[in-house]
Order: structure tokens, then C-alpha cells, then sequence
């Protein structure tokens, strides 16, 4: 009974304050209820408390009540009567009439009214914003494609206000470069044609401004059939020394490598030793050590390369290298000593193959193929520096030679 008769009295104080206007207690107070300070919209991070402040003066008898966007009535007075335990109002000074939405909700959004029960009502309007932190629900994930194919990247975000997708590649295999923004904005990212170097980390990154970004990492994986170089491709040895074959191969992933030797492969032995070295994330360097050569050692090695995407080869021709003996030519020279020349005089000539000149003056006036001689070793000194110079120091010393002998 009790009960009943509360839930009748609550029901008739709704009547009377919705449609009547009026206070359902004594109007002692004079003064005209009003609001005190003018509403201010309120913005709340979802599942966070919402305060929607309502601030009235002079309220006397009249009762204060919230409504919700859908005109739904919340509160009279400071009592809830709606189910919501997350509603309540709250009071820090008389004159607060705040409402309080815990663990606010996107839903919650919308115009809220502060009402007083005057004739005619009076009310104000709060605008009740909810915004949403930025989430990443679903990714493409990490994706392993073959070269030069289409990659598509994805990542399905929600936020309020909707959040702003940037892509960002981590370039975690070049240390001396940092992230790097590739692509536009938004949800997904296309990359035609991939090749190789484009294998790395990417990064889906969603920001609305609230609180944190939201982040996915995604690997891209590009595989290729494998790709075999040889520095050279003949290599000289002699028997009984060693020799190293060293071959390069390019290849994602990598499975199967070796060097083949009339149609077998080679395993490692006291005779072949295999090594392989890294040199990058895609290549390696297969090298053969081959000791203690012998005449059977002489041929063409293979180096194959093979893995799910095809296969490669490249070959060396490894021959015999044959010192050759030098000869030792021992020369003798003879000298042969003379007199001094005496001096002559400057009307005297020597007369030999009809050839005529003073013999004083050689240096200046020998026969003329003579001087073509010397000036063209003349010229090679000056363009060929030392070696120019020696050789005109031994032009000019058998053409003095030519003279003494002349005499």
C-alpha cells in the first residue's frame, strides 16, 4: 500500500509540473526562479562521467527536473526516476542541480533540458557531446606476395569524430632511415608492382585527437626466384695449390644452393669446404674451397640456386695454370776505347756516303734525318714527362756515338 500511494504521489507531482506549471508546494518565496548562470555545452570522452551543469537562483518551492534528448523525464528534484543507475543529479552548492552521466555512451549524445516548474516552464539546453577515442577493429594482417605483384593494406577504424588513417613505412631493415610516411590518407593502402626493397613493416595509424592514436603494425613479405652472379666466369690455378669459387644468390626465400662438378653435387670434405656467407636480407654468397688441386679438378663448376619459385644457375671454368720458364740471355758488351779527338779546323771535312758536315758543329748540324730524330724526341718530352726525357737522353748519347765513330 505504501508503495502504491508513493508511486500516485510521484505520478501527480509529474502532472502538475509538466502541465500545470505550478509548484506542488507553497509559493512563500516572492522572488521569480531563474537561471543564474547560462548553460554551457558539455563534451565527454565515452566511458568517462558527463556533467551537464544547471545552476538556478532563487528557486523557492519550485522543483528542478532533467529531461533527455527524447524529452524523456530523468529526474525530479534531486531523485532519479528513470532505471539508469548511471544518472544522478548532484548538488556541490544549493544552487547545482547538475546532472552526472557515469560511464557515458555515444548513444547519450544529444540536447538535454534543465526545467523549472514556473508557469510557463522555464528550461535551458545543454548539448551533451560524447566522442569515441580512436580504435582499430580489423587489419588486413600481414600478407607475403610474390615480386611486381598488388599489395592492398587495410585497417577498419571507428573514433568520434572520425579518426584520420596515416601510413607509415618503418624502413626496420635501413638503420640510417626513420619512419617515412607513404601513401594518402586513409583506410587502405595500394602499393602496385611491388618489388623487393619494399619489403618491410607498415604501420596503420588512426588519430581523432582524443587521447591516443591507435596503432597496427603489418608485415610484407615479397618473394622471388632465386638469382646467381659469378664474379668471373674463368679462373686460372696451378695443381697442387687451392682456389676458392665464390657465387652470389639473390633469393626469397632462400632454400636450396650449391655448387655442382660434373653433373654432382659437391658436400663438404677434407677435399671441398662450403661456406656461406650473408651479405644482405636477400643474398648470400656460396664459396667453394678446393684444395690441393689436381689435374681431375680442372672443369666447369656449376653453382645452382633453386626454391619454390623457380631456379638459377651460372658457371665457372676453372683450367690448369701453367708456369711458363723464362731464358736467361746473358749479352757482352764490349768497349772499345779511342783517342781523344784532336782539335780540327773549321774548313776541314770528313767525307763519307757523300755526306758532308763539319764535325765541331755535330751537335747542331747533323744530317737531317739526324735532326727529325731529335726533334721528335724532343716533343715526347714534353708530353710524356720522365720516361720522354730518358728516352731523349739516349737518342742524344747514340747520336754522339754516331759522331765520335765518324771521326
Amino acid at each position: 500500500m505504501g508503495v502504491f500511494t508513493y508511486r500516485l504521489d510521484l505520478l501527480l507531482c509529474l502532472f502538475l509540473f509538466l502541465h500545470k506549471g505550478i509548484s506542488v508546494y507553497s509559493q512563500g518565496d516572492n522572488l521569480a526562479p531563474h537561471f543564474n548562470v547560462p548553460a554551457q555545452n558539455e563534451t565527454a570522452v565515452a566511458g568517462r562521467t558527463a556533467i551537464l551543469t544547471c545552476t538556478i537562483q532563487s528557486l523557492g518551492d519550485h522543483k528542478v527536473a532533467w529531461m533527455d534528448p527524447k524529452l524523456k523525464l530523468l529526474t525530479i528534484a534531486d531523485q532519479r526516476i528513470i532505471q539508469d543507475t548511471r544518472i544522478s543529479v548532484e548538488r556541490p552548492f544549493t544552487q547545482n542541480w547538475n546532472l552526472h552521466i557515469r560511464q557515458v555512451r555515444l548513444n547519450d549524445s544529444g540536447e538535454y533540458q534543465c526545467q523549472i516548474n514556473t508557469k510557463p516552464v522555464k528550461s535551458t539546453k545543454v548539448l551533451l557531446i560524447v566522442q569515441e577515442p580512436p580504435a582499430i577493429i580489423r587489419t588486413s594482417g600481414s600478407q607475403t606476395v610474390r615480386e611486381w605483384e598488388t599489395v592492398s593494406l587495410w585497417c577498419t577504424v571507428t573514433g568520434v569524430p572520425f579518426p584520420t588513417v596515416t601510413w607509415y613505412r618503418k624502413n626496420k631493415h635501413e638503420h640510417q632511415k626513420a619512419t617515412e610516411v607513404v601513401g594518402a590518407d586513409g583506410e587502405g593502402l595500394k602499393i602496385h608492382n611491388i618489388s623487393r626493397y619494399c619489403q618491410d613493416e607498415y604501420e596503420c595509424v588512426a588519430d581523432n585527437g582524443i587521447e591516443t592514436m591507435a596503432k597496427a603494425k603489418m608485415a610484407v613479405t615479397v618473394e622471388f626466384a632465386p638469382e646467381v652472379s659469378l664474379f668471373t666466369t674463368k679462373l686460372s690455378q696451378s695443381q697442387g695449390k687451392e682456389t676458392i669459387l665464390d657465387c652470389s644468390i639473390s633469393a626469397s626465400p632462400h632454400a636450396y644452393s650449391v655448387w655442382r662438378y660434373k653433373g654432382m653435387d659437391i658436400q663438404q670434405s677434407a677435399k671441398y669446404g662450403i661456406s656461406v656467407y650473408n651479405d644482405d636480407r636477400y643474398t648470400k654468397t656460396l664459396s667453394l674451397r678446393i684444395g690441393s688441386l689436381t689435374e681431375e679438378d680442372f672443369g666447369r663448376y656449376k653453382c645452382v640456386a633453386e626454391n619454390k619459385h623457380g631456379s638459377d644457375e651460372d658457371s665457372i671454368l676453372l683450367h690448369e695454370l701453367k708456369e711458363l720458364r723464362q731464358e736467361v740471355v746473358t749479352t757482352t758488351t764490349t768497349t772499345t776505347t779511342r783517342s781523344p779527338l784532336k782539335p780540327v779546323n773549321s774548313n776541314e771535312y770528313f767525307e763519307r756516303d757523300k755526306h758532308v758536315y763539319p764535325t765541331r758543329y755535330w751537335n747542331r748540324m747533323t744530317p737531317d734525318h739526324n735532326k727529325d730524330n731529335v726533334a721528335e724526341t724532343a716533343q715526347a718530352s714534353r708530353t710524356s714527362s720522365a720516361h720522354a726525357h730518358n728516352a731523349y737522353t739516349l737518342l742524344c748519347t747514340v747520336s754522339l756515338l754516331s759522331v765520335v765513330l765518324l771521326r
